[in-house]
């Protein structure tokens, strides 16, 4: 029997196997039927080459007893995945600029089912390549602004796919920094400086055609007072886009941990980014940002008045007073399971930011918002 290769797209997470699935020397590796149940096991499948056989037709996979479609956080998970794969060094997929707008999608309906539990994973799962998960947390960023905004889907698209891919010329710079103790070399400055114009230049080498989502990756580092780069732009040369991709793209990266240095507080994070930014993008545009993230963004670790250590998981009336759900009790134990808490209520009011580095653990995503956090 002929063999063909199993493609990463007709794979998802929490998809079940339409057909027997063999490695390439022929060994079944999965029966029909089966799901696919963690990026783990897809990425670990497609690394060792997953085929089936030629005399079988590409069918729809089966519907999963892990419905994917209910999960923001396995829909996420499957984003970065197949962004990973777009952006992989010497990858030239055919209809590129379609399979990032499928990316898109993935990420439109995340935040959908779920806007906290979508915005939370980029301070409850760090796993995986820090370039991928950038990428992705910067275009949930831009997708939950955008829709705050009122940005009509058709223009809010070219924008979240230019944070998918604003740094795809550095992808693979951007993770050796993660480890790199030293300064950075002049070749990586440099290379760095250049990032907006050869990430603009790939794209469209990949024939990205859309110039909305070309000006946002070019000008993603440019600012109105004449500061930024590549091109030192100012004003209205620097489209809605191209600001509100920076916006996220800078949050995303200080809330985000590093070998070389921790991640700052969210709240302290966007309190920065209202003030060095504010005067780098349109008038206004850094608060709405802010209003539309939350003071207290869903995943922020608090400290309440009684004491408790909560996890914040939703927007309340008050933007100073969200849902949260109490981990640790007062002296500091953990609960045997999450409690919701209402921080306009005065004994559950927030008493300050804490940080994940020093609780220890960070707490399960789907003990804190339930199914729309499964990932299995």
């Amino acid at each position: 029997m002929g063999k063909r290769r199993i493609m990463p797209s007709e794979l998802a997470i929490g998809s079940v196997l339409a057909w027997d699935a063999y490695d390439e020397s022929g060994r079944l590796l999965l029966r029909r039927g089966q799901v696919i149940a963690s990026t783990t096991q897809l990425d670990g499948l497609m690394e060792r080459g997953l085929y089936t056989g030629l005399d079988v037709a590409r069918e729809k996979p089966a519907a999963s007893s892990f419905d994917v479609t209910h999960s923001a956080v396995a829909l996420v998970l499957e984003a970065r995945r197949r962004l990973q794969i777009l952006c992989a060094p010497g990858t030239v997929a055919s209809g590129f600029a379609e399979q990032v707008l499928r990316v898109r999608e993935l990420i439109r309906e995340a935040c959908r089912i779920s806007r906290d539990a979508s915005l939370a994973m980029t301070l409850l799962d760090r796993n995986g390549r820090y370039s991928v998960r950038h990428s992705v947390d910067a275009a949930i960023a831009c997708e939950v602004v955008g829709a705050e905004l009122a940005i009509a889907d058709a223009e809010l698209t070219p924008i979240v796919a230019a944070a998918l891919t604003m740094n795809i010329s550095i992808m693979g710079l951007m993770d050796d920094l993660q480890a790199q103790k030293d300064p950075l070399s002049e070749t990586q400055r440099e290379t760095i400086r250049r990032h907006p114009e050869d990430g603009a230049e790939l794209l469209r080498g990949r024939g990205v055609a859309d110039e909305v989502w070309l000006r946002a990756v070019l000008s993603h580092h440019e600012a109105i007072d004449g500061s930024g780069y590549f091109h030192g732009r100012k004003g209205d040369e620097i489209p809605l886009s191209a600001q509100l991709v920076s916006l996220a793209d800078i949050y995303c990266a200080r809330i985000s941990s590093r070998d070389y240095r921790p991640p700052l507080r969210p709240n302290a994070a966007l309190r920065a980014l209202f003030l060095e930014q504010g005067k780098k993008v349109r008038d206004g545009l850094a608060s709405q940002f802010i209003k539309a993230i939350g003071v207290f963004p869903a995943g922020t670790p608090v400290r309440l008045e009684n004491g408790e250590i909560a996890v914040v998981i939703h927007r309340g009336q008050n933007a100073g007073k969200p849902y949260v759900c109490s981990i640790l009790g007062a002296h500091g134990m953990p609960l045997a399971v999450p409690v919701r808490r209402d921080t306009s209520l005065g004994t559950y009011c927030i008493k300050e930011v804490v940080s994940w580095p020093e609780l220890g653990a960070i707490p399960n995503m789907q003990s804190l918002w339930v199914r729309v956090a499964a990932i299995a």
